[in-house]
């Protein structure tokens, strides 16, 4: 059916934007992963209380308060507010996506009926999906190594006014406390983790559709 064909291909689509979401929201926060980074690359002994602050501007950023710290200038500050609204509506994609697979995945179920036909369609959604996945995320860790400068700047462009993300290192602290390594390695280890998750849901569609050719041949 036409509508099984939409809907299987708009699952495909919709699976690596929620993995990589997904990925994000748990990687992209981990304060104990910011700790190492700040200790490694010496962050604290350019900026005083450096972990401190940078749980205080996690926490802004994930809307558990409203206040920055006033180590943060009136530019810094601003970029820090465009940052969680970013956040704001990239949680509520997330979720929306969520909503939209799940329905989609139940319309489809109900319209194929048949057991084993609905395993081999969820299974064939997983494989192709999460191929899909691996290729971005490989293509996302080959510009961060190859060409960050590139990459970065794409990135901030695309979310962000043009000239409310350059700061001066000799001024200003969010530029010590998030130096430009800090966005390659953490760009590299979301990455790697979206590749590692889309293993298993490959394996877990490849599962799903072999279990289902076996119960067809039975």
């Amino acid at each position: 059916m036409k509508f099984l064909k939409i809907s299987k291909f708009l699952m495909i689509l919709i699976l690596p934007i929620i993995l990589f979401l997904l990925v994000v929201s748990f990687s992209g926060f981990d304060s104990l992963y910011y700790q190492k980074k700040l200790s490694e690359y010496g962050v604290e002994q350019e900026v005083p209380k450096a972990s401190s602050l940078n749980e205080k501007v996690i926490d802004f950023i994930k809307g558990k308060n409203k206040e920055l710290p006033s180590e943060f200038n009136s530019k810094e500050q601003q970029h820090l507010w465009d940052v969680r609204g970013v956040v704001k509506i990239l949680t509520i994609i997330l979720y929306s996506l969520i909503a939209l697979f799940i329905l989609l995945l139940f319309i489809s179920a109900f319209t194929l009926k048949i057991n084993n036909y609905i395993i081999n369609f969820v299974g064939k959604v997983l494989l192709f999906g999460g191929f899909l996945t691996i290729l971005l995320a490989a293509l996302v860790f080959l510009l961060i190594n190859y060409d960050f400068s590139t990459a970065f700047e794409s990135f901030h462009t695309l979310l962000f006014q043009k000239g409310t993300y350059t700061f001066d290192p000799a001024k200003e602290v969010i530029v010590k406390l998030y130096p430009e390594q800090f966005f390659m390695d953490i760009g590299a280890k979301i990455s790697k983790e979206v590749i590692a998750v889309s293993a298993v849901i490959i394996l877990l569609g490849s599962y799903l559709i072999f279990k289902s050719k076996n119960k067809k041949n039975k």
